[in-house]
């Protein structure tokens, strides 16, 4: 079998995505890519990657063995489909962005951004895995090829932040905002720009009152600026939105829940310091006008008892850390112990009609916010009180703080999707029985209904296979592209990887294995303007990595199952 066809066969390339970005991957448990892995190997000893030190493979660090690997695999007739793509004649540059150790997989990770002429690809990744001993386990690309772009801007980075400042419809503060070059893809327009990106700016909307169908402007996006022009590109939204002492305490549902909490004196705070949890109350204050004012206010007792949404919110984070550390193996959101705070009674005021009510939840970049609506009874119910719902909101923050997923259009549906994959593994995860799952989620907090199903999309009006995927307007209106709608679609093929069967009729995987595989995709594989094709491509190598020590037969049974739950739902690799 020639090469050419043993590329063809393996799928390690595809024609260019919607993000303008070209697609490779290979992994060593794959039988079909092996063999080239194989030819790596033998080739090694005579390539400039590795010819040049005498150093044995083990005893490299693993950014070193990466970056040689990277090289020989683009220098390499043997990969004929994996090249570096040359935009006006410059060849490509690889910056590391640093070595991680995967203890799911048991492998470490290092990543690496294309640049041109010293400017990054907006979107681009190569990501390198390596075993014990340096030894190549999977590389996984998406570069793109600005071609007969200058990469001169014609406008400083101050003309940026004026652009930005005149945006229509919003109030942006750019104090210290820094613009950094890119070039970038223009979905729209299907062309590659040289653009300035200022990242996380705070904005409010300056409309007085929004209509019910609208949902609430994000806290901080990303704006786009053409670097030759001086045009306002894009506007990515980078805030999602939704929708000590032991003691016993009733939550907002009315049961009783253990908390850990911090004797201060005489009182006590609700706050957990071993998982770095705390909650604290905004008192129905505007978490988009006063944000600087967040947290708010700490929450003790006495002289009150606890108040059942704050004991929601409380123990619900420190069920989220508690996943995140024992069964992702990440040290809270960050990944470092980062503090995992909620604000409750958090009310933005022109979404709502009494000042109490705000039917939202979100992760804003470095805390949570809870709204609250009414129960059936008229009383104020926090949406906080749904583990679902917190698990899907802090998860942001993870997406936010590893693949940065845009939150528009593809990306942004794939950013919501992850969320509710892992608010729904969290929330029933000590169920083992999955097949009695609750699929719903945010069940009874929108007028007693859930907001999405993961089982059956339509019934809340998503799509569920990419026959029926819905191009919507990038604007509020159209839900950022429909990040909302189109995630139905990855979610049905989550749920059906996670409810696939064998021949026997059990499960194929457990819960622990569906999250392992989902979070290595993300973390490892996915990058800003990922689509679901690239979803598809890392939980497969994800796979592959993690039971890569299974029986043959078991691995098979694994990569089978996942390969028929993408393509059940349309999407192709």
């Amino acid at each position: 079998m020639s090469a050419k066809t043993l590329s063809a066969r393996t799928h390690t390339a595809s024609a260019k995505t919607s993000n303008g970005l070209k697609t490779f991957s290979l992994h060593a448990s794959n039988a079909e890519s092996a063999p080239m892995i194989a030819k790596l190997r033998d080739e090694r000893p005579h390539t400039r990657s590795f010819a040049a030190s005498p150093t044995a493979l083990p005893n490299l660090d693993p950014e070193t063995a990466a970056t040689r690997f990277l090289h020989q695999a683009l220098d390499s007739k043997s990969v004929p489909s994996f090249t570096a793509p040359k935009a006006s004649g410059v060849e490509s540059d690889f910056k590391s962005l640093g070595t991680e150790t995967v203890p799911l997989t048991d492998t470490k990770v290092v990543k690496f951004r294309q640049d041109y002429a010293g400017i990054p690809v907006y979107g681009s990744l190569v990501t390198v895995e390596l075993d014990d001993n340096n030894e190549l386990v999977s590389l996984n690309s998406s570069l793109g090829q600005p071609d007969k772009i200058s990469p001169v801007a014609k406008i400083a980075p101050e003309d940026v932040l004026n652009t930005i400042k005149k945006v229509h419809g919003y109030k942006a503060d750019v104090r210290g905002v820094v613009p950094k070059l890119y070039f970038y893809f223009d979905k729209a327009k299907s062309k590659w720009r040289l653009v300035f990106i200022a990242e996380d700016v705070s904005v409010q909307r300056k409309e007085k009152k929004a209509s019910k169908e609208s949902r609430p402007a994000p806290f901080y996006m990303d704006f786009v600026v053409d670097a030759h022009t001086g045009a306002l590109v894009e506007m990515l939204p980078r805030t999602p939105s939704f929708a000590a002492v032991t003691e016993t305490a009733k939550d907002g549902k009315g049961k009783d829940r253990q908390i850990q909490v911090e004797q201060n004196g005489s009182s006590k705070l609700l706050k957990d310091a071993q998982s770095n949890v705390e909650t604290f109350d905004f008192r129905f204050d505007d978490p988009q006008v006063n944000e600087s004012s967040l947290p708010g206010k700490e929450i003790a007792n006495p002289p009150k008892p606890w108040p059942p949404a704050a004991v929601s919110a409380h123990a619900n984070a420190v069920a989220v850390s508690d996943f995140l550390r024992t069964v992702l193996q990440r040290n809270n959101i960050n990944n470092k112990g980062g503090p995992m705070n909620s604000s409750i009674n958090c009310v933005v005021a022109e979404d709502s009609t009494d000042g109490k009510t705000w039917v939202n939840a979100f992760w804003n970049g470095s805390q949570m916010v809870y709204g609250q609506t009414r129960d059936g009874h008229g009383q104020l119910l926090s949406l906080s009180v749904d583990l679902d719902v917190v698990g899907h909101e802090m998860f942001h923050g993870v997406t936010d703080s590893t693949a940065r997923l845009e939150y528009a259009n593809q990306s942004g549906a794939l950013n919501e999707s992850y969320s509710d994959i892992f608010g729904t593994i969290i929330a029933n995860f000590d169920n083992p029985d999955i097949g009695s799952w609750n699929w719903n989620v945010g069940e009874g907090l929108d007028g007693g209904k859930p907001f999405r199903s993961m089982e059956d999309p339509p019934k809340f009006g998503q799509p569920d296979n990419m026959k029926n995927f819905r191009k919507l307007p990038n604007t509020r209106a159209g839900d950022n592209g429909g990040v909302h709608t189109n995630s139905g679609i990855h979610n049905k093929a989550a749920f059906l990887v996670l409810t696939s069967k064998d021949s026997a009729g059990s499960f194929v995987f457990t819960a622990k294995e569906v999250a392992a595989v989902f979070y290595v995709c993300l973390t490892q594989h996915l990058s800003r303007t990922s689509q679901f094709s690239d979803s598809r491509r890392g939980a497969l190598l994800a796979a592959r990595s993690l039971f890569r020590k299974l029986p043959q037969a078991q691995q098979d049974a694994r990569i089978g199952a996942i390969t028929k739950a993408f393509d059940a739902v349309g999407i192709k690799g």
